[in-house]
């Protein structure tokens, strides 16, 4: 399949296969890249929390990701954490799409979707958009990733497993209360289909501020950190707390755990391991943040 163009309009690019189908539009390089990046955050959510799960994808990274009663429940709440970041987003939804969702996505500023199904009626809305170009993909959601994955930069090809790792409850401390067990694997499915480094900050099933791409670990806890702020503005004038973390790699200085107290944190969960781990375990202790140390780490570049 010969696509619109490359990661930029200058570059020629094509595709070989994919677990979708183009039911609308015509894929660019990047909408493959969010569909597929998104479509395995939602998938592997649902499949989890047997709840609807969206996201909201901008250059490979969610904007948002959140679980809802219903799918366009989900992404409202997805598209509600930063909504000047989805601004132009690729959605990617467990579920079928339905009329209500549907309605949505007519009202805002959208590149394409990608999801299991559509219900009757709902491509055709979906189609209209964009003057006619919006991108609709059908996802195979019988399709099993193969167990190893392939990439070619520079003329060298590198080949790993994918990391396909559980993620459950038994990585996390045992004081932590279930309801934030499900932020802190939330906030870990959402981190694997980040690039890093990656701190995610969670609150009520639903990313609220995602730090994402930074070189300074801190930089991404102090970004999550102000987009939660902002979102939290929009709803409430009482103070933000309760709110759940997860980095993609170890903290390596406890200056992250002291931005955490900034936004509300009182659950953190990290790789650990780090030369630094006890002093931050410590600054946990002592900032009264329950620590999980997870002993894995979600990179993704």
């Amino acid at each position: 399949m010969r696509l619109r163009y490359g990661m930029n309009p200058h570059q020629a690019a094509s595709l070989d296969s994919a677990p979708f189908t183009v039911v609308a539009g015509e894929p660019s390089y990047i909408n493959v890249l969010d569909a597929l990046t998104g479509w395995q955050l939602v998938r592997e959510a649902a499949e989890q929390f047997g709840v609807p799960a969206a996201a909201s994808y901008k250059h490979v990274s969610p904007a948002g990701a959140a679980l809802g009663e219903t799918v366009a429940a989900a992404y409202a709440r997805a598209r509600d954490a930063d909504p000047k970041s989805s601004y132009g987003d690729f959605v990617a939804v467990s579920h079928p799409v339905d009329l209500e969702l549907a309605a949505v996505l007519k009202r805002v500023v959208s590149d394409g979707i990608i999801a299991p199904g559509y219900d009757e009626g709902v491509v055709e809305i979906l189609a209209a958009k964009k003057r006619g170009t919006y991108l609709v993909l059908e996802a195979d959601a019988e399709f099993e990733p193969p167990a190893e994955e392939v990439r070619e930069l520079y003329g060298v090809r590198l080949t790993q497993t994918r990391d396909a790792l559980p993620l459950t409850r038994g990585l996390l401390s045992a004081e932590v209360p279930d309801d934030t067990a499900r932020d802190l694997l939330l906030g870990m499915i959402v981190a694997r289909y980040t690039q890093s480094n990656t701190v995610v900050l969670m609150k009520d099933a639903m990313a609220i501020g995602i730090g994402a791409g930074q070189q300074s670990r801190v930089d991404c806890t102090r970004l999550a950190g102000e987009k939660a702020a902002l979102w939290w503005a929009r709803h409430s004038t009482d103070p933000l707390t309760g709110v759940s973390m997860v980095s993609d790699g170890a903290l390596p200085f406890t200056d992250n755990v002291v931005e955490a107290q900034r936004y509300g944190v009182s659950h953190i969960a990290e790789p650990g391991g780090s030369i630094r781990s006890p002093e931050v375990a410590a600054a946990c202790a002592a900032a009264r943040i329950t620590w999980s140390e997870t002993g894995v780490r979600l990179f993704r570049h």
